[in-house]
């Protein structure tokens, strides 16, 4: 029976410490490979994601070995598989257990082998290979992993045929470890792949968190952006909102409804010349956080802006807007930041500059003198 040296077991719990350090699957593969050796001696390690029953072999991480050669190796794995007895013995059984070549081969059966020996150990010096296994067709896999991977396989080389039962135990028991590190680093990848993800949104949108307060927390680049462009005669770039758009932000944050967690409340619109910035709004509460969310998009032809050409004041002109959008006279106070009865005073001059006497007639009035649809016949 074989049993293991203190020694051992010191090392083996160094390594499996290393193991259990969170990271990604690329730097787990490279951990792998970098420090096993440590614990079992090996002049090379090999990381092999593999689909056995495609008889495949998918690119695998060696260290100092070029991609033209990883690409020879993956070719001739895949020709000459069934050459490869711990290959065939893992086909038929499912043990995942360490084995060795010499579990199976003589020395003169190997070197016959034309793919496994002189199209692979002989290249890398090897004559002798053990191997352990770590199923992993059951485990959550990534799109951006290793595609159609079922099984990792980890291969370690000597020039002599003299791995021990002291290795092959060593092996197994830090298999089960090894797995565990692999659901572990699949977790961490699949986070870093979501956050990644995230990240290309907010900056596509542009997103800046409030504290409960109206303070800037965090601003997107494209955020930045965004506020320097449209913002540039009145906000110095800085980490605080410009002083108008802080005053609507402070007064929406206001208007939450505390019974409610998380609310969208109507958005802010700022025209320019061709483009407009819309605004939105969202707090939470429960976190004690707001969502400033910036989006760009090409100006509309109807807009307050082109309303002010019909003789109407700036603030008219938004009035008209928002009632044009079916926006009532409440929702219109909260997205210009006043009072209700200032809305229906801004609506009683839009009626008399427009000689109409309804909200209706006044949209419609606008809405033909500016050419945006044609007038009604009242012959008809």
């Amino acid at each position: 029976m074989t049993t293991l040296k203190s020694a051992d077991i010191q090392q083996m719990q160094h390594y499996i410490q290393e193991l259990y350090t969170l990271c990604d699957l690329e730097t787990l593969a490279t951990k792998v490979i970098s420090v096993l050796p440590e614990v079992v001696a090996s002049d090379l390690v090999v990381w092999s994601p593999a689909n056995f029953s495609q008889h495949r072999i998918l690119p695998a991480v060696i260290k100092d070995l070029d991609s033209l050669a990883l690409e020879e190796v993956e070719q001739t794995a895949y020709h000459h598989f069934y050459e490869h007895p711990l290959a065939r013995h893992y086909v038929e059984t499912h043990d995942a257990r360490a084995y060795k070549i010499s579990d199976f081969l003589s020395s003169s059966e190997l070197h016959q082998l034309e793919g496994l020996y002189h199209g692979f150990l002989r290249l890398v010096d090897a004559e002798e290979q053990m191997i352990v296994v770590l199923p992993t067709a059951s485990t959550d896999t990534l799109d951006i992993s290793f595609q159609h991977a079922t099984d990792i396989v980890i291969a370690l080389h000597r020039p002599k045929r003299n791995f021990t039962e002291r290795d092959r135990l060593v092996l197994n028991l830090l298999q089960p470890h090894l797995l565990q590190a692999y659901k572990n680093a699949i977790a961490v990848s699949r986070m870093q792949h979501e956050l990644a993800q995230l990240h290309k949104v907010q900056e596509h949108l542009g997103m800046i968190t409030l504290a409960i307060n109206g303070r800037v927390q965090t601003m997107t680049q494209k955020a930045w952006e965004l506020l320097t462009r449209y913002f540039h005669d009145t906000w110095s770039p800085s980490f605080h909102l410009p002083e108008l758009l802080q005053h609507w932000v402070n007064y929406q944050i206001s208007l939450f409804n505390c019974d409610d967690v998380t609310q969208l409340r109507a958005p802010l619109q700022i025209e320019q010349e061709k483009t407009c910035l819309i605004l939105r709004l969202s707090c939470d509460r429960s976190q004690a956080q707001c969502f400033l969310m910036l989006e760009e998009q090409p100006s509309s032809r109807f807009s307050p802006k082109v309303l002010e050409m019909l003789g109407l004041t700036k603030r008219e002109a938004e009035v008209l807007f928002w009632g044009a959008n079916d926006k009532s006279t409440k929702e219109i106070a909260s997205i210009l930041g006043c009072r209700e009865k200032t809305v229906e005073k801004h609506f009683e001059h839009i009626y008399e500059k427009l000689g109409v006497q309804t909200r209706m007639a006044a949209i419609m009035k606008a809405l033909t003198t500016l050419g945006l649809i044609n007038p009604i016949n009242s012959s008809l």
